[in-house]
C-alpha cells in the first residue's frame, strides 16, 4: 500500500465512522406547551406569538416627493419634533401644518 503523504485515508475513515453515529430514538414526549408556556410566564418569559395587540403603523400616501434636508440649532429641531410629536404628524405634514398656519396668518412676505 502506498504511503498517505496527505492524511487522506485517515480523513475517510473519521468520516466513516461519524456517518455511523446515529441519534438515539426519543422514547419520553415532552411537556405540553402550555404547561411549558405557564413555566415561562412565571420565570418573566412572554410569548411573542399571537394573543397581543398588533401594533398599528401609519402609512400615507404622498404622490411625488423631493428631499428637504435642514440643517437648524438642536432647540429648534427639538421644539419641531415635539410639535409634530404631540399633533401626531409625520415632519412633513408638521412642515406644511406651519406653514398652513403662516399663510392663515398673513406671514407671506413675497414681494409681489
Amino acid at each position: 500500500m502506498a504511503k498517505d503523504t496527505f492524511g487522506f485515508s485517515t480523513a475517510n475513515r473519521v468520516a466513516a465512522k461519524i456517518a455511523e453515529v446515529k441519534p438515539d430514538v426519543e422514547t419520553s414526549v415532552g411537556a405540553p406547551l402550555s404547561a411549558l408556556d405557564r413555566i415561562a410566564d412565571a420565570h418573566g418569559f412572554h410569548s411573542r406569538e399571537g394573543g397581543q395587540e398588533k401594533i398599528i403603523r401609519r402609512r400615507r400616501e404622498v404622490g411625488p416627493s423631493a428631499q428637504l434636508n435642514v440643517k437648524c440649532p438642536v432647540p429648534v429641531y427639538n421644539r419641531f419634533v415635539r410639535f409634530c410629536d404631540l399633533e401626531r404628524l409625520s415632519y412633513w405634514e408638521g412642515i406644511e401644518r406651519l406653514l398652513d398656519r403662516a399663510d392663515d396668518g398673513n406671514l407671506d412676505r413675497r414681494s409681489t
